[in-house]
């Protein structure tokens, strides 16, 4: 049974992540999620349900067109593979042999945590906008299944928070470098996390992507891969600290208290 249910989370995931590639590539562009149907983004030629099979489909196909044998990106089968991981993750950490009401919404809730994200993650990094639909979808979803589970008040508190810092790295970085430290959406997204997470998990979602954005601007910054002017999107980074959070949140936090308490 457990077999079962491990490979049905697999392959849900293999399906929602071809979902959200869809969700990448059209709704920064403005476009309808829901048609018209799979088509090459070069040729324009529809794409058949048997050259639509995540992973497996881009392999089969070399990597291009059937049609016009232009090349397919590398991102489509990695978001599919990522939701298809992260999906795996969160089954084998929520998993009870109980099968409770509890246990189903925490479930439900981390998988829609991970299927709002990843999109954010992957258009921020390319067009460096974090759409409001995600945004708000992340923000509401978060207070409702928070509240479902019994934490109404830590929900809202982490959204709070998450304004809070944000908005506040915005207008310090008006006043003392004259230009925004923050985009408006990083602000939402961050309201969004904290709704998910709870001020306390969400601070050190928070304290994680300020890290890994401090290591990577560093990275950049020694193999001069960037300038100091030039911007980096913060959304990956919101994003890779919550997925810590998510899985080793807790762990981080009981080892630090083991360490220094």
């Amino acid at each position: 049974m457990l077999v079962i249910l491990f490979i049905f989370t697999g392959v849900l995931g293999l399906v929602i992540g071809s979902f959200l590639n869809v969700v990448i590539y059209r709704l920064p562009r403005g476009k309808s999620l829901l048609a018209p149907p799979s088509h090459c983004p070069n040729c324009g030629a529809f794409i058949k349900w048997y050259d639509n099979i995540p992973i497996l489909s881009f392999f089969l196909l070399g990597g291009k067109c059937r049609t016009c044998k232009k090349p397919i990106s590398w991102r489509y089968p990695l978001v599919e593979g990522l939701t298809a991981l992260f999906f795996l993750l969160t089954f084998w950490y929520h998993f009870s042999l109980f099968f409770s009401f509890s246990f189903l919404i925490g479930l439900i809730k981390s998988l829609l945590f991970i299927s709002i994200l990843i999109p954010v993650f992957f258009i921020d990094l390319e067009h460096q906008i974090i759409p409001d639909s995600l945004s708000y979808s992340l923000l509401i979803s978060g207070i409702v299944l928070s509240t479902i589970q019994g934490f109404f008040l830590p929900s809202i508190e982490g959204a709070a928070l998450g304004v809070g810092i944000f908005l506040a790295i915005f207008y310090l970085s008006l006043f003392f470098l004259h230009q925004a430290g923050m985009g408006g959406g990083d602000i939402k997204i961050a309201a969004g996390i904290g709704a998910y997470l709870g001020w306390k998990m969400a601070l050190l979602s928070f304290f994680l992507s300020f890290l890994l954005g401090a290591i990577v601007a560093g990275f950049f910054l020694l193999f001069h891969l960037k300038g100091l002017k030039d911007k980096i999107p913060f959304g990956p980074f919101l994003v890779g600290g919550a997925f810590l959070t998510l899985f080793l949140g807790k762990s981080m936090v009981n080892l630090y208290f083991s360490l220094f308490w």
